[in-house]
């Protein structure tokens, strides 16, 4: 039934259907009402749908329409506003918002009261729009962006701007109040763009408190509560008239993800509950439930059971916010066989409704649950017996992001192929076939720096994995742009062809403009388990190793497109041993792992990297060399007569030559080798020399410069007891020197040009003479976690945006910090084409920052603008 009816569009076609009146149900604001609830329990949809028509517009579509007043009422990614009749489907008018900042990533929904509507703009603009026309009303030039949807409430708009200052407004956009969390909660008082003013204000580095940044939907319930979502905190405001009070806050663990409210009248009308989402870094999340009884708030003493997910669990987070009806949760996560399910009260486990992996969140009518998947797929799911799931697929397979909006039994919904989509009965029109080409360059990438060879276009830089540039990084900085994504990261984003490459650990790639932020295209895999590697940017293609529980690929795309060009297998641990994508020689991309030819088990694909006891005997060490056009396998080299292991290796590209090094962990017999490090000629994979004295040791892979190579890496040197650097000549693999005696060394020694740098993890950081691995300091990154940094000097550039110093060597120092974009610090800022990028771990947030002139410009600083 189900694959008969995904044919229904491209099957009647004719033109738009002629339809039942319509009695104009109104849909004022993304999810249905002002609790974000998702419940339109009252609307039912008929059993059998078509397509009635399909908009085209100016870019993807990343919010979730509104009807009102018999009009559809929609903002694309750029930022133009677009109103179109209800019966006929023809465009009323067209606005293009314009803003100070980039504005070209709108995820904001408007909203729709009386004669107005109200737009929040990434450019940091808010509009007041009048219905009837698309005039301007009124206009807020805030000077930061704003991706919290407004939310209609008690015959009031408020909104929230990233900085987390909420406004207020009369229906039309006559301020009411204005508030500010950094100032009336935190007394901060600087400029919260500015990493000097948090350097000052906190004495040192910022704290995992300091998340501040409000880029969720606020929600508001009928007793006047505005709900904020400022960084890891809820904060319940209360609306007297002409001012809010704060009546409570409540901190969570990490940064809040999405949350919904739900009325419950069963303990009187002042009751409702919040149900809210968070995660911090790898995997970790729930759903938790808060209460606010009148003026009073509360946490239920467990999270919505089957929420709680971990970094051992098969289970993923999701990053939407559930609808909620009755006692019954509906959540949606982007992983497969688990795209929709139900929670409900007293039961352990979910209940699995839909397979369809999604990252946009459910809306529930009366007998089903509508949500868009990462497919392009619109799925309409029952809640009960007596109705057959149906689903419609849009054309060109782009996901749909944004919530959808139900009324008068149809469906509205846009997706990331820039087209509104309307489905009804009787619907016989056809499917578009005009693909409006989102994926190519609008702002091309400007700057001094915007020559490829000034890309990072793979994990750490360079080939050489060295992890260290010199793009002229200099005071003073200045925020770019801010965009939101919905899922998490473990390592850094990377650039080519103008374009920025995200890898999410839950399978999805994606890319955006360097310049602006704007999404080119998105794609996302089926069986990607917490894949913690990045993309690789080579000759306009994308290279990407995602793993998974049952099964990994090597996945090859078009760069500027992301189509799929091949893909090839290996095997391996999914999780956070993956420490480097490939490397590329001429023709050929070669790439490391652990071919496991034995039962794949959960305590070998996401390990820790001590290795104790030795990997298993099955896990062989290889190295594949695949063929750049086909995929195809040109060599392999198995090292599996020395030693077991092979997820914990690493490979590096110094002077023509391949350098593999790989840890076999701690075997029981202290004569074994404990590793393997070995020359390459990448055309052939013939070994020119190798050596078991001296390999990386977990957590680590090799960087190598100036005709040398640099090894560390987790686990002590069972006769010194202690982490080192191993400096070898390349030419030979002879050991040039031993570095002083080091807690650890993660991720990899970065080589710089005057010193190298290797960080502890928590409480060290080292920088190294060059020429004799003795210790210059050794404090550098105090207080730090599991920091993957990186060297623009003279700056290491950590997690947060923390800058530090370190054109002496001998005494670095912060510089700048902040402001705070994460709790977690697992990822720091990367440096490509002179600008600094930074991607979260855990917020869902990407930025990019400008330094020295650049950011001295007129207009360049974010901050308060005039109102009109």
């Amino acid at each position: 039934m189900k694959a008969c009816l995904k044919l229904l569009g491209p099957l009647l076609l004719a033109g738009l259907a002629e339809t039942a009146p319509l009695s104009e149900e109104s849909w004022p604001q993304s999810k249905f009402d002002a609790l974000r609830s998702g419940n339109a329990s009252d609307r039912a949809l008929p059993t059998s749908l078509g397509l009635i028509g399909a908009v085209p517009l100016k870019d993807a579509v990343l919010a979730s329409p509104v009807v009102h007043g018999g009009r559809i009422f929609v903002v694309d990614a750029s930022g133009v506003v677009t109103a179109i009749d209800v019966r006929t489907l023809e465009i009323a008018w067209q606005v293009p918002t314009e803003g100070d900042l980039p504005n070209s990533h709108n995820v904001a929904a408007p909203a729709a009261i009386g004669d107005f509507v109200h737009v929040a703009t990434s450019g940091g603009t808010y509009y007041v729009l009048r219905a009837a026309d698309g005039k301007v009303e009124r206009r807020l030039r805030c000077g930061e962006p704003i991706l919290s949807s407004p939310v209609v409430a008690n015959n009031r708009v408020y909104f929230a701007t990233l900085g987390a200052r909420v406004f207020a407004l009369e229906p039309n956009g006559a301020p009411c109040w204005e508030w500010d969390y950094l100032q009336a909660e935190a007394k901060f008082e600087g400029d919260r763009w500015s990493g000097r003013d948090w350097l000052s204000f906190r004495g040192g580095k910022s704290r995992p408190s300091d998340q501040f940044l409000c880029s969720r939907d606020l929600a508001a319930n009928p007793k006047g509560h505005v709900i904020v979502p400022a960084g890891v905190r809820l904060v319940w405001l209360e609306d007297l008239g002409a001012r809010p009070i704060v009546r409570d806050t409540f901190v969570h663990e990490g940064p809040i993800v999405a949350f919904s409210v739900a009325a419950d009248t069963s303990y009187g009308q002042d009751h409702s509950t919040v149900f809210s989402q968070w995660h911090t870094l790898d995997n970790e999340g729930r759903v938790d439930r808060l209460g606010i009884w009148g003026t009073d708030v509360y946490r239920w003493p467990d999270p919505v059971p089957g929420t709680t997910t971990s970094a051992v669990a098969k289970d993923m987070m999701g990053f939407s916010s559930v609808s909620v009806s009755g006692g019954e949760v509906y959540r949606t996560r982007p992983q497969d066989g688990y795209g929709l399910c139900r929670h409900r009260p007293g039961q352990a486990q979910p209940e699995r409704l839909s397979p369809s992996a999604a990252i946009a969140p459910p809306v529930l009518v009366k007998d089903a649950v509508v949500y868009g998947d990462l497919a392009g797929e619109l799925q309409v799911v029952p809640r009960a017996k007596g109705r057959d799931p149906w689903s419609f697929r849009t054309p060109f397979g782009k996901a749909i992001s944004a919530p959808a909006a139900v009324c008068d039994g149809r469906v509205y919904f846009g997706g990331e192929d820039g087209y509104l989509y309307v489905l009804g009965p009787d619907g016989k029109a056809a499917l578009p076939t005009r693909d409006l080409e989102l994926w190519k360059i609008r702002t091309p990438l400007s700057g001094t720096r915007a020559d490829p060879r000034f890309d990072r276009y793979t994990s750490f830089g360079d080939f050489a994995n060295t992890n260290a540039d010199d793009q002229g990084m200099k005071a003073p900085f200045a925020f770019r742009w801010v965009r939101r994504f919905e899922g998490t990261t473990k390592h850094a984003s990377t650039f080519g062809g103008g374009r920025m490459y995200t890898h999410t650990a839950e399978g999805q790639i994606f890319a955006v403009e360097q310049e602006t932020g704007r999404l080119l295209w998105r794609k996302r895999f089926p069986g990607v388990h917490l894949s913690y590697t990045s993309p690789l940017y080579a000759g306009g293609r994308l290279l990407v190793p995602q793993a998974g529980l049952e099964g990994s690929r090597l996945r090859c795309l078009k760069a500027d497109t992301g189509e799929l060009i091949w893909e090839a297998p290996f095997a391996g641990s999914p999780g956070w041993n993956r420490q480097a994508p490939p490397v590329v020689s001429g023709d050929l991309a070669v790439y490391s792992f652990a071919d496991q030819t034995g039962e794949l088990k959960s305590a070998s694909w996401l390990g820790g990297h001590s290795g104790l006891g030795g990997f298993p005997k099955h896990h062989r060490p290889v190295v594949r060399a695949y063929r750049l056009d086909t995929g195809r396998t040109a060599w392999e080299k198995d090292f599996a007569e020395l030693g077991a292991g092979g997820d914990e290796s690493g490979l590096t590209l110094l002077d023509g030559t391949v350098y593999y090094s790989c840890f076999f962990g701690q075997p029981g017999d202290p004569a074994a080798p404990r590793g393997v490090t070995a020359a390459l000629e990448p055309s052939t994979g013939r070994v020119l020399w190798s050596t078991t004295k001296h390999s990386i040791r977990g957590g680590c892979t090799l960087s190598g410069r100036d005709g040398r190579l640099y090894l560390g890496g987790y686990v002590p040197d069972p006769e010194t007891k202690a982490a080192h650097v191993w400096c070898l000549d390349a030419r030979d693999g002879s050991l040039i020197w031993t570095s002083d005696a080091l807690k650890k060394v993660t991720h990899v020694p970065t080589a710089g040009a005057k010193f190298l740098f290797a960080h502890a993890q928590y409480d060290h950081g080292y920088l190294l003479d060059k020429s004799t691995g003795k210790i210059l300091t050794s404090d550098v990154t105090r207080g730090f976690k599991c920091t993957r940094f990186a060297l623009s000097e003279p700056f290491l550039l950590g997690s947060n945006l923390d800058l530090i110093d370190a054109s002496d060597p001998g005494a670095p120092r912060l510089a700048s910090t902040g402001p705070r974009l994460d709790m977690s610090e697992c990822v720091g800022a990367t440096v490509s084409n002179g600008r600094i990028f930074y991607t979260a771990n855990g917020s869902g947030l990407q930025a990019s920052l400008a330094w020295g002139e650049e950011a001295e410009r007129p207009g360049a600083r974010w901050g308060p603008r005039e109102r009109r």
